[in-house]
């Protein structure tokens, strides 16, 4: 055998995906006769050029030099593996390779469909390599798991078993500088690699963004690949204690090294800027930059705390180029896979608004996530993260399309629907009288008609550029089939006044419902679109169920509210999917907090949130959302408010409500609860849509009532005077 000093053939494992990426990263260091393997380089090259895969790869895991094969002499289904590794330890004389006074670490690595205890067999291992030390000098060598100076590398094949030595001692993906963590962080070799594919060294981006940068891997890799930064400058190799190591060779490297960096840290540095929504986020990425060196430059740096929905104007300037890179805080960061494609959906509306035509790389824990992103030719790249798989979409962000209100590019035409003319001039009327008013207010969603005419009993809601039609049951006297006859000619005349295709008209029958059937799902179609009102972008469903997430009657209320909330605290009683909280949070109320009993609203409600570029798990609890009874959870509390909103149900008897809820019967105890829990000078809203509806007098008597319905109708809703009624409530004194 040859000795380990002249030995050409060098190993260099990586994360699965990485392979090709690596041949040509290895191939500009110098290796040649390259093999590839899954997860494993084989290559020729001088010790020189192991050195510089060492000190220079940003996408390898570990460089290894093969010492000695140990070839097995049959390979039956029966087989002791265990001690074959110990044979083949025991028969290689470890003193040729490192000292007794030198610790070492055995890392075994078993080829598939080999059946061993991986435990006891590197325990064997050791046993065989001691027992050599013993044989040959008569000494030993110590165990040290955690800082060995030499590694051992053995792969466990099926007709050889191979022994290495580890020249990278640990993993090449840790750097050095990560001394602060957060959840779930990429490897920095795997953020090197998407840097990489991305070409952000010819890219050589004006700016550079990471709008939520955990722990800040990707601006240091960023940074270590424009400022020529070799990525294992200050760490330790595994090398150092090997008897062949050229001391004088590895200097020499390292110092090339060095001033290839300080050279190039004189260059200009684009913008670049790490945000993160959590505080201890940005403390870890500070932290992290000054352990990778880069503090002379720190003041270069725009690190905050951000959320999505508060980007500053970056200023681009015409031809500049930008790049966005993040690992959004998908899966065990965030939690609910449908909050994560939510939070992909409101990423993607950032980008378009901010950085149209620019290359961004976005990590996605499932395809579908990705696949929301609005990006031009995307390109998707599949990673293990240890033993998590990752997706990388890669593209140029699509510029935001225009949006105007439906009404906008709408006009009146003929149309002649024989048998529903009355129908057509009465919706055509009212599209007509509400086309200045929608266009004039930027008013997406609105009801175009409400069963104006008796033969024709149905809602017609307008939600962007879809319509959702409710027919409103007909009494039991109709026939059946005339009642669907009259139905069918209302959606023809819908169709033709409109221009709307049928796939963009939903159905739904209203019958009156009570109990639990108001909240039972009507479908399982799940058609959910996302919708724009004010400045909140908000999720709908037209399909699943009854209502669809967003009661267009308080769209006058929800922007009051806005109006009005700025630093203050904002309770959302019955809070639905929590718009008005959106509202309140997007137009900077300084906390916000929804009571719901439904989890399937709250889930709805973070969704609504993370589409806006806002935390729902922040650790200073801004947001915060509870599945609670509202009348128990107002009673039990002690925390006040500046602003409440409560919009009850006129009644319920969910089956997580003890009792029932009937809006005129318990309304003097709810808003007594609520009045305890508003501050001296604050506001509750107080509205619902039971027709009956009385205030009562004791609350008349107690605080300061004022009816504010006729002030929250707007026009889509003023032929129906009767939707709901409002008040707006204080405390007397005030």
């Amino acid at each position: 055998m040859n000795s380990p000093q002249r030995l050409s053939t060098y190993w260099v494992t990586c994360a699965d995906g990485l392979e090709l990426l690596l041949e040509e990263e290895i191939t500009l260091l110098g290796a040649t006769h390259i093999e590839r393997r899954t997860g494993r380089l084989i290559f020729k090259g001088t010790l020189e050029t192991a050195y510089r895969i060492c000190l220079w790869s940003r996408l390898a895991s570990r460089v290894v030099m093969p010492i000695y094969e140990h070839e097995l002499e049959h390979t039956h289904d029966v087989r002791d593996v265990a001690e074959e590794l110990f044979e083949g330890a025991v028969n290689f004389d470890w003193s040729l390779i490192f000292a007794p006074q030198s610790t070492f670490a055995i890392r075994l690595h078993v080829e598939r469909d080999i059946k061993v205890n991986t435990q006891f067999a590197t325990l064997r291992v050791k046993d065989g390599v001691v027992d050599s030390f013993m044989d040959t000098v008569g000494k030993r060598p110590s165990i040290d798991i955690k800082q060995p100076e030499i590694t051992l590398y053995v792969l466990a094949g099926k007709t050889s078993h191979f022994y290495c030595l580890d020249l990278s001692g640990d993993s090449l993906h840790k750097r050095g500088y990560r001394h602060y963590m957060t959840d779930a962080p990429i490897k920095e070799n795997l953020a090197a690699a998407i840097l990489h594919k991305a070409q952000i060294a010819t890219l050589k981006p004006d700016l550079i963004l990471d709008p939520m940068c955990g722990s800040g891997t990707f601006i240091i890799e960023s940074l270590m690949i424009l400022t020529d930064r070799a990525p294992g400058l200050t760490r330790r190799f595994g090398f150092n204690g090997w008897h062949g190591h050229d001391h004088d060779l590895w200097t020499q490297i390292k110092s090339e090294a060095t001033a290839r960096h300080e050279a190039a840290l004189n260059q200009p540095l684009p913008q670049i800027h790490a945000y993160d929504a959590d505080w201890d986020a940005v403390k870890a990425t500070r932290l992290n930059l000054v352990a990778a060196g880069f503090e002379p430059i720190l003041h270069q740096i725009k690190i905050e705390e951000r959320t999505l929905a508060d980007w500053p104007d970056f200023n681009l300037q015409a031809g500049q180029r930008a790049f966005v890179v993040t690992n959004p805080p998908y899966g065990e960061r965030l939690g609910e896979k449908a909050s994560n494609k939510a939070l992909y959906m409101g990423i993607s509306s950032r980008l378009q608004t901010f950085f149209p035509h620019q290359p961004v790389a976005v990590i996605a824990a499932q395809v579908e996530q990705a696949d929301v992103l609005a990006l031009n030719d995307p390109k998707t790249l599949r990673l293990m993260n240890g033993k998590l798989p990752i997706y990388v979409r890669l593209g140029e962000v699509k510029a935001a399309p225009v949006q105007q209100p439906f009404l906008q590019t709408w006009h009146a035409e003929p149309v002649e629907v024989e048998g529903a003319q009355d129908f057509v001039n009465r919706l055509q009327k009212n599209m007509t009288a509400l086309k200045k008013w929608a266009v004039k207010e930027q008013v997406y969603c609105l009801r175009l008609y409400d069963a104006d005419l008796p033969d024709f009993n149905v809602a017609v809601d307008l939600y962007g550029d879809r319509l959702h039609v409710q027919e409103y049951a007909p009494p039991k006297t109709i026939d059946p089939e005339k009642a669907k006859k009259r139905f069918n000619l209302a959606l023809a005349a819908i169709r033709a006044v409109t221009g709307l295709n049928r796939d963009a008209i939903f159905i739904k029958t209203r019958a009156k419902q009570s109990g639990k059937t108001q909240y039972e799902k009507q479908s399982t179609a799940s058609k959910r679109f996302v919708v724009r009102e004010g400045n909140a972008q908000l999720l709908v469903n037209l399909t699943d169920y009854l209502d669809t997430g967003l009661f267009l009657d308080h769209r006058p209320i929800r922007l009051r509210i806005a109006e009005e909330v700025r630093g203050k605290h904002f309770l959302n009683m019955y809070s639905y999917t929590s718009t008005a909280s959106v509202h309140a949070a997007l137009a900077g109320a300084a906390s916000t907090t929804s009571v719901d009993l439904s989890n399937t609203y709250l889930n709805w409600s973070k969704e609504n949130f993370v589409l806006n570029g806002l935390t729902v798990d922040h650790a200073d609890e801004q947001h915060l959302f509870f599945a609670a009874d509202c009348f128990e959870w107002l009673k039990e509390g002690h925390e006040q408010y500046d602003m409440i909103f409560i919009d009850p149900p006129t009644f319920s008897n969910s089956k997580k409500f003890h009792g029932t809820f009937d809006v005129q019967r318990d309304h003097i105890s709810l808003l007594k609860r609520a009045m305890n829990r508003l501050s001296s000078g604050g506001v509750v809203y107080f509205s619902n849509n039971y027709r009956g509806f009385e205030m009562d007098e004791e609350i008349l008597a107690m605080f300061d009532v004022v009816e504010i319905t006729a002030s929250t109708i707007a026009p889509d809703f003023k032929r129906n005077q009767k939707i709901h009624r409002a008040w707006q409530i204080r405390h007397y004194g005030v």
